[in-house]
C-alpha cells in the first residue's frame, strides 16, 4: 500500500512528470540517424565503452530542475519518480553555520528574496577567488550573511531567464537544509523501494571557510553530516570540537531489506577534493574541473587519480577540445608545462585515458531539450569533428565515448536516449 507520503509527492510532481513522458513520445518515433568519424568506430554491438560495462549512471541536476525549481523538495521527488540514479545537492554555509542547499553562493536569481522587506539590509556586493579566478557578484543577498531563520523565510522560484519551464511551483517550497535534503532521499528510497546516490557538492568552501574557527570547517561540517546519515564513514578524525553546536536529528532505522544508494563528494576546489578523500572512506570523489589546463593531460589525469574515483570536466572539453575550450573562457596556459605532461589529450580520446587509469568520467550539463546545448562548434564548425544537432546525436555521442556518469536535466529523456542508444547500438 502507498504511504501518505508518497500518494502527496504523486499529487505535487504528476503534472510535470506526464509532460515530460509526453515530451519523450517525439523523440520514440524519431530515427536514429548518427555517425561522426571520431566515433565510427565505437559503434559495435559490443557493449557498453563505460569503465564498468555497464550503461551510464544518470545524475538529476540540482534534482529535477527542467520541470520543478531547483533544490526544491519537489525537484528532488520528481527526480526519484523519473528514476535518476543520484540527486545532486548543492551545500553552502549561514552564518550562523548551517549546512543550506543552493546552487548560487547568492539568493536573488531562484528565490523571493526582494519581495522581503526585513531582508533589505543585507544586499551587498562580494569579490572572492574561487580556483585562481576572481568572482565579482553586485547588488545580492548571500547566503554566509544570512542566519538559518532569514533563509528560511525564503522560497524557491525558477530562474526568470528559463521561462518555458513550468512556473506553477514558484514561491512554494523552502530552501532546504542539507539535513533535509538526506532526510528526504532516505525517506524516498523507502517509499519508492529503491536507492538513491546522494552526491553533495562544497560550493566554494575557501569562500564559506573564511571567517570561520579554522580553515576546514565547511568540509569538517559536512562529513559529520553525511556521517550521521550513514552515507560516509570518517575515516581521519575531523575537528569535531568545533562542531559541538551541530544538533542532527536522531536517525530512525531503515526497514528491514532497505539499504541506501551509494553517496559521492563534488567539488571545484581540487584542495578539498583531496580533504574529502583522505577524510572519509568509501565516498567517491568527483573532481569537477573547467578552467585548469593540466587536468587535460597524460601527467594531470595521472595527478587527479590519486584521489579522484570521477572527473568531471564541462562537456564541451569532449567535443571542441582542451584547447578551445580554455580559450573560450579566457584561460591561458604554459606550453612547456603542457608538453611535459603530455600535451593536450584530444577530446574522443579523454574518456578512454581515465578510464586506463581506473578513473570514471561525468561530463557536465545535458539539458533539457528545450535549452540551447551550449557547444561552441554551434558558432564556429570548425571546432572539432563533430557538432551535435539536436538531443540525440549529442547522448549517443558521448555514450559512444564511454562516460560513466551524466549530469542530467529532463531525467525522463535522458532516460529514453539511453535506453533508445541499449536497444539500437549496444549488444
Amino acid at each position: 500500500m502507498f504511504s501518505t507520503r508518497l500518494l502527496y509527492i504523486l499529487a505535487v510532481v504528476v503534472a510535470g512528470t506526464v509532460g515530460s513522458l509526453l515530451v519523450m513520445q517525439l523523440w520514440g518515433s524519431r530515427p536514429l540517424v548518427w555517425t561522426t568519424p571520431a566515433t565510427a568506430s565505437m559503434q559495435t554491438k559490443s557493449g557498453w565503452n563505460t569503465l564498468s560495462g555497464k550503461p551510464p549512471v544518470l545524475v538529476g541536476h540540482r534534482g529535477e530542475k527542467a520541470f520543478m525549481p531547483e533544490h526544491s523538495r519537489a525537484s528532488y521527488w520528481q527526480a526519484a519518480l523519473e528514476g535518476a540514479d543520484y540527486i545532486e545537492p548543492d551545500l553552502a554555509l549561514t552564518r550562523d553555520g548551517h549546512l543550506v542547499v543552493n546552487h548560487n553562493e547568492w539568493l536573488g536569481d531562484n528565490t523571493n528574496v526582494a519581495d522581503i522587506p526585513s531582508l533589505s539590509h543585507l544586499r551587498t556586493n562580494k569579490t572572492w577567488l574561487d580556483n585562481g579566478r576572481s568572482i565579482s557578484v553586485t547588488n545580492e543577498w548571500f547566503i554566509k550573511d544570512m542566519t538559518l531563520a532569514q533563509v528560511k523565510q525564503l522560497r524557491i522560484r525558477q530562474d526568470p531567464k528559463f521561462a518555458w519551464r513550468p512556473q506553477h511551483f514558484n514561491d512554494v517550497f523552502s530552501v532546504l537544509t542539507f539535513e533535509e535534503y538526506l532526510q528526504i532521499v532516505r525517506n524516498l528510497t523507502v517509499d519508492i523501494g529503491r536507492p538513491f546516490g546522494v552526491i553533495p557538492e562544497l560550493k566554494s568552501p575557501k569562500f564559506y571557510n573564511d571567517g570561520r574557527s579554522y580553515p576546514r570547517y565547511f568540509e569538517d561540517r559536512a562529513i559529520l553530516t553525511l556521517s550521521h546519515y550513514e552515507w560516509a564513514e570518517v575515516s581521519v578524525e575531523v575537528n569535531r570540537s568545533a562542531h559541538a553546536d551541530l544538533k542532527l536529528q536522531p536517525l530512525r532505522a531503515l526497514p528491514v531489506g532497505v539499504e541506501l544508494g551509494p553517496s559521492a563528494w563534488q567539488s571545484f576546489d581540487l584542495d578539498t577534493a583531496e580533504y574529502l578523500s583522505a577524510h572519509t572512506r568509501n565516498v567517491p570523489i568527483v573532481a569537477l574541473v573547467e578552467t585548469l589546463p593540466w587536468v587535460f593531460t597524460p601527467g594531470g589525469l595521472d595527478k587527479l587519480s590519486k584521489f579522484a574515483a570521477i572527473i568531471s570536466p564541462w562537456k564541451d572539453f569532449f567535443v571542441a577540445g582542451a584547447d578551445n575550450v580554455l580559450r573560450s573562457f579566457n584561460v591561458t596556459w604554459d606550453s612547456e608545462e603542457i608538453k611535459s605532461l603530455g600535451g593536450f589529450i584530444s577530446p574522443h580520446e579523454f574518456a578512454a585515458e581515465a578510464h586506463r587509469r581506473n578513473v570514471s568520467i561525468s561530463p557536465y550539463t545535458f539539458y533539457d531539450s528545450h535549452q540551447p546545448m551550449a557547444y561552441l562548434c554551434q558558432q564556429d564548425t570548425s571546432l572539432g569533428t563533430f557538432c551535435p544537432t539536436d538531443k540525440q546525436a549529442e547522448f549517443f555521442y558521448f555514450f559512444s565515448l564511454g562516460v560513466d556518469y551524466m549530469f542530467v536535466e529532463n531525467i525522463v529523456e535522458a532516460r529514453l536516449l539511453r535506453e533508445q542508444y541499449a536497444n539500437q547500438v549496444v549488444a
